[in-house]
């Protein structure tokens, strides 16, 4: 007997991209008379993923636009929520976040919630694929529901000068962060000598060990150096700074665990960050 795929009609709207702007107050010099800000917009403005008469396992794929029209690199965030239609259809939902270099997210569809997306550098954009999927354990329940969702992205522009009594940048050293599982976080940091200035002197001696409970290296800890080229150093931004894109794909951590990550020149200890890793998203991670 041949069975049949069972076919229930499901609508998933999001019609709506919401950008929030922020102006930023600038600690400068009364000869700087720049006037700083942060712009974000997308391509397409609105209604970028529409998916209808999806079936359980159905996957629904579109790319967007995120694009830097200000005059500050930004560091940007994305919070998804419903606007109308079935709850339980909205929980269900699962979805997939990539970039030109890897996955970003993986998960619920309403576990995105400030989610840090990365960095975007002045006149500069990226490409995001967004796939919503609907599970097949998804039942006769759903049937003929529909749900409308919007995407609110946040912009935060980094300012003019880095504090000096620490390195890492946000949205790593806002207060309280807290890594998700399925996640990619963008690790960045500056290095400056004393008077403030960038210090690449040290460049080849400069290294991000990240240790804690769990993870299954020889060391006991996952290090990262411009020498191996896990530690990226790139130019093309406002300033150039520090990078790592730690992911839990490529670097597995347990959830509840707190883990340290420390920066080093040659065996100096420069500045160190606690972090702890949760299962249901990064709630804790304001400024």
């Amino acid at each position: 007997m041949r069975k049949k795929k069972m076919f229930i009609p499901i609508v998933v709207i999001i019609p709506i991209i919401i950008l929030l702007v922020f102006l930023m107050n600038i600690r400068g010099t009364e000869a700087d008379q720049t006037v700083y800000n942060v712009d974000i917009s997308t391509s397409p403005s609105n209604g970028f993923l529409i998916a209808d008469n999806l079936a359980p396992g159905d996957k629904k794929t579109s790319v967007l636009k995120i694009s830097n029209n200000g005059n500050l690199d930004f560091n940007y965030t994305v919070s998804s929520r419903q606007e109308s239609g079935d709850l339980n259809l909205y929980n269900q939902i699962q979805l997939s976040i990539y970039d030109g270099q890897g996955k970003l997210y993986e998960g619920p569809l309403n576990g995105l919630s400030q989610f840090a997306l990365g960095t975007i550098a002045k006149t500069d954009s990226r490409d995001l694929t967004f796939t919503a999927q609907l599970p097949l354990y998804v039942g006769n329940d759903a049937q003929g529901k529909t749900t409308s969702v919007a995407f609110d992205f946040t912009a935060i522009g980094h300012e003019e000068e880095i504090p000096t009594d620490g390195c890492f940048e946000p949205p790593f050293s806002n207060r309280n962060y807290t890594m998700q599982q399925k996640s990619t976080t963008p690790i960045k940091f500056h290095l400056r000598d004393s008077d403030g200035n960038l210090d690449v002197t040290q460049h080849q001696n400069v290294k991000l060990i990240i240790s804690g409970s769990g993870i299954k290296t020889t060391s006991g800890s996952y290090i990262f150096s411009p020498a191996d080229g896990t530690l990226k150093f790139p130019e093309n931004i406002d300033e150039p700074h520090y990078q790592v894109r730690f992911s839990t794909w490529d670097y597995p951590v347990v959830s509840g665990n707190t883990y340290s990550a420390n920066v080093y020149v040659e065996e100096n200890l420069v500045c160190k960050k606690d972090f702890i890793v949760l299962d249901n998203g990064n709630r804790s991670n304001a400024p």
